[in-house]
């Protein structure tokens, strides 16, 4: 029969443990290792350290500072001006406000809509869509590009003194050509021009601003309603029974058209333009005899 060793109080005895048993056995760093890479642990510990040093090299090195500025969509406005406006050359890439870049291109008279974009690792991309001037404003002697909407873009040419307006008897310009002005926008585009931007535009539309004491420079406007009616008028010129010499504009009288032998023609604005057309129309085809000729009032004044 087994007997157990008891204490005085009757309590089993607890066997004696071997000597240098006394603590808990630690696991090897072989097993420590094993362990951390199964958990996970260590794979992330590796990815968050190449990622502060990948973090590191990519704000100290060299290799993130722009270069390279790019340019598309740009005709009237040089690369030497976008890359002078931009200002971006030298600034770490990480560092680059695109947003401001796009509010300074897009304060120039050129520019109807811009984006800026950076690329990696040195490079700055700027899409611009142009403004076309498809309409030259004639006024001082000085040739203007406007655009439909009424913004002045450049001093494009100087009229020569001989083809001054004369707004007595009509001035001497050449008349305008009969191409219809709902093309213009398409065959308008500038050419390519150098570090001063100084597009060509397509002779389509030429408003004479007779105006006195006017002063007109580029990012100015002129009046859109006035360039609407040029267009128009310009889609019907091969109706009109006699010769458009000019299209003439004033802040007092609006729109009027120089037609043969140098007769003043008054539309004025926009509104009942067919109308105004049709009585011009049939007035030249009976041959009325006049000089002036208001189209404004309902009931037309001709002298």
């Amino acid at each position: 029969m087994e007997t157990r060793e008891t204490t005085q109080d009757n309590r089993p005895r607890r066997p004696k443990r071997a000597p240098g048993n006394s603590a808990q056995v630690r696991p090897g760093l072989r097993r420590r290792l094993g362990w951390a890479v199964r958990s996970g642990k260590l794979p992330a510990l590796l990815l968050a350290g190449s990622a502060a040093w990948l973090l590191y090299d990519a704000l100290t090195s060299p290799r993130y500072v722009v270069r390279e500025v790019q340019a598309e969509g740009n005709r009237a406005l040089s690369l030497a001006a976008i890359r002078q406006i931009a200002a971006a050359e030298g600034t770490p890439i990480w560092l680059v406000r695109q947003d401001e870049i796009e509010a300074r291109i897009g304060q120039s008279p050129y520019i109807e809509a811009v984006r800026a974009r950076a690329a990696l690792p040195d490079r700055l991309i700027v899409q611009v869509r142009e403004r076309h001037p498809d309409v030259r404003w004639i006024h001082n002697g000085a040739s203007y590009a406007v655009t439909w909407d009424g913004l002045v873009l450049d001093r494009v040419a100087e009229v020569a003194p001989a083809s001054a307006p004369d707004t007595s008897q009509g001035g001497a310009l050449p008349p305008l050509p009969p191409a219809p002005a709902s093309t213009a926008a398409a065959e308008a585009a500038p050419t390519a021009v150098t570090a001063e931007p100084t597009p060509e535009v397509v002779r389509q539309v030429e408003i004479v601003d007779t105006t006195p004491n006017r002063e007109l420079k580029p990012g100015d406007r002129v009046d859109p309603d006035a360039l609407e009616v040029a267009r128009r008028i310009m889609l019907r010129i091969e109706e009109l029974p006699a010769p458009l010499q000019r299209i003439e504009w004033d802040a007092g009288l609006g729109v009027s058209l120089i037609v043969a032998d140098g007769r003043q023609v008054v539309i004025g604005r926009s509104e009942r333009l067919e109308e105004k057309l049709a009585i011009l129309t049939y007035l030249l085809q009976q041959g009325t005899n006049f000089r002036f000729l208001d189209l404004r009032p309902t009931t037309p004044y001709y002298r």
